[in-house]
């Protein structure tokens, strides 16, 4: 029993002495209790980029190895970054937004170290404003934890970045326009859509390197530059520089997020094209003020230019003869008789009954017309009366008939609603015949509001 204690006593003293070493080592380290002093250090140890953000580790010089672990608190300090720039005269380097910087609330230096790092988090998009040249960053170390000090006479630091070091020219989130620095020539069908209303002008910025956030930018238009082409002769002597109020253009653009590209439209009102026919019409388009990213400045803009002549288009409907193979029961000079059916008036409807699928309208003009398009208006009433199948045929002679156009599967999704059907290949033609083949159905009774054919020149 004896020895049983005796063994005990000397595990006890074993642990004791152990812990105590320990605790020793702890305590007073390699150096005791020294008291750290801790100044700022402008290198570098390393640079990550991701697609937002990117991350520099610092360093932080000690005086003598930790005795134990503690913790340096930091702060921005671009007022420092400045302070450096001004006293260096340097007109390379810029000191960044405060806001585009974050940086580690606190150091943490583990036991026995004699160095630390931090690490400072900008936004890429901050760096990318200052390609080619040089960006400052400060710092300052704000206090130490656990009794050590911050060297008040090297408490701050500003660390230089060269940009293109950070970034090559291709990382760079260039926006601009993919007909940037050209002139987008309107005309004979090319560059533009019709619609019943005017003509609507597509557009596309393009977003460089890897997509990420959302963003958006401001679009607007530069009359001035118009004026100066037209001097240097790039553009026709009787261009007009057209004004803001005869067009529509939306002026905010938006990216979705993971996207590279952004579409948008200038849309012209027939009115406007009419008015200056034997003109060219002229719109600057610009790109700029993105809330990331930059803009290209070589491809920040684009020239429209809208040759009037070559996209003027005439509603010849009611210059031809018009005629039907079936009418209305009560004729077609009736409420709902087949005259209704060009008299240019949505409120008015052609309705024939007993609808068996062979269906004509006629139109014969004196003269051939290059029928660009033409157009449908749904009736008020039911849908089930609604053309669904129809082909539009074309002739010389009013014997050998060509197709102009054929749909399938049309759907008018509100009541008086224009459809406006381009003709893809446009032939002068004297005869016209539109067959409707069928309807929605659920009905014999055949309607529609307006039919109108459209002449490009």
């Amino acid at each position: 029993m004896k020895n049983y204690k005796f063994i005990g006593l000397i595990i006890v003293f074993i642990y004791t002495f152990v812990a105590c070493k320990e605790s020793g080592l702890e305590d007073f380290s390699l150096t005791g209790n020294t008291r750290i002093l801790v100044s700022a250090d402008t290198k570098t140890n390393s640079i990550t980029k991701t697609n937002e953000t990117i991350t520099i580790s610092v360093s932080l010089a000690l005086s003598n190895p930790a005795n134990r672990a503690f913790e340096v608190a930091l702060l921005v300090n671009q007022e420092a970054a400045k302070a450096k720039i001004n006293k260096g005269n340097s007109e390379n380097t810029f000191a960044i937004a405060p806001s585009a910087i974050q940086i580690d609330n606190v150091a943490k230096i583990a036991f026995g170290s004699d160095n630390a790092t931090f690490k400072i988090t900008v936004s890429r998009t901050e760096v990318e404003k200052y390609f080619g040249k040089n960006i400052a960053i400060g710092f300052t170390l704000d206090n130490a934890s656990k009794g050590n000090e911050v060297d008040k006479n090297n408490d701050t630091g500003v660390i230089v970045l060269g940009t293109d070091e950070l970034l090559t020219d291709g990382d760079i989130h260039y926006v601009s326009l993919q007909t940037g620095g050209e002139i987008i020539a309107v005309g004979d069908r090319i560059n533009y859509s019709s619609t019943s209303g005017g003509i609507t002008i597509p557009l596309t910025a393009s977003l460089a390197s890897f997509p990420g956030n959302a963003f958006s930018l401001t679009v607007g238009t530069n009359t001035d530059t118009i004026a100066q082409m037209i001097r240097e002769n790039i553009l026709p002597k009787n261009t007009i520089a057209l004004p803001n109020d005869q067009f529509t253009l939306n002026k905010k653009l938006n990216f979705t997020s993971n996207s590279s590209e952004a579409s948008f439209s200038v849309d012209i009102p027939w009115s406007t094209i009419n008015e200056n026919e034997d003109k060219f019409l002229a719109i600057v388009v610009e790109i700029k003020e993105p809330n990331l990213h930059l803009i290209d400045p070589t491809k920040n803009s684009t020239t429209i230019l809208i040759d009037c002549n070559n996209i003027l288009e005439e509603d010849v409907t009611n210059s031809g003869v018009f005629s039907v193979n079936r009418d209305n029961n009560d004729g077609p000079d009736s409420n709902e008789g087949s005259k209704k059916l060009i008299d240019n008036d949505h409120a008015s409807k052609f309705l024939q009954a007993d609808f068996t699928g062979d269906l004509e309208f006629t139109l014969e003009f004196e003269q051939p017309q290059k029928i660009g398009a033409y157009t449908f208006t749904s009736a008020n009433d039911a849908n089930q009366r609604d053309p669904k199948e129809w082909e539009l045929l074309g002739s010389n002679d009013g014997e050998e008939w060509n197709v102009v156009d054929s749909r399938q599967n049309q759907v008018f999704e509100n009541r008086l609603m224009t459809k406006r059907l381009n003709i893809t290949y446009p032939v002068p033609y004297i005869y016209y015949l539109l067959t409707i083949k069928s309807i929605v159905g659920g009905t014999n009774l055949f309607q529609m509001a307006e039919w109108r054919m459209i002449k490009i020149h």
